[in-house]
């Protein structure tokens, strides 16, 4: 915490303009303390260190460069592959081929159609946690138009040959 606070000041005192920036990687990654990864690098650093046991990952990049970062930062910049439809689609939207884009478009309606299609279901069988402030007819034509969109997408992927 003192750290961070220690960067914040020199940046205030730098008069630095920083810009914001967001960033998509897919990298390799393993649980790992920071003492585990000084040794896995040869770097000495006691065992009595404060910041030895300090949790974090081992980061593998795709250029092969490998880092160590803290568990709260990796964590809230990094999902398991496979885990979280939409968060995975991020990747896909960042590419240059336009089937990846469209991949993208399509699982991220699907994901959200289907989320959509289970709140509903809950609601008719009584089930639902909240009560939603739209009628319920609202979310009927969502429903519909999503799913037409879904029926277009699947259309343009199979005359243009791209597998979803």
């Amino acid at each position: 915490m003192e750290n961070t606070n220690n960067i914040e000041k020199v940046i205030e005192d730098s008069k630095l303009e920083l810009t914001q920036y967001l960033g998509v990687k897919l990298v390799f990654a393993t649980p790992m303390t920071r003492g585990e990864f000084n040794k896995l690098k040869n770097v000495e650093i006691p065992e009595d260190d404060a910041s030895y046991n300090d949790e974090g990952y081992f980061v593998k990049y795709a250029d092969d460069y490998e880092s160590w970062c803290p568990k709260d930062s990796f964590e809230s910049a990094y999902r398991v592959v496979g885990t979280d439809l939409l968060f995975d689609t991020a990747f896909l939207m960042c590419s240059a081929d336009y089937r990846d884009r469209f991949k993208a478009e399509y699982y991220q309606l699907f994901s959200r159609f289907t989320k959509l299609k289970a709140m509903v279901d809950k609601w008719d069988s009584g089930n639902l946690e909240f009560k939603p402030t739209c009628p319920r007819s609202l979310f009927s034509l969502q429903l519909r138009a999503m799913g037409d969109y879904l029926s277009v997408l699947e259309a343009r992927a199979l005359i243009d040959g791209i597998t979803l």
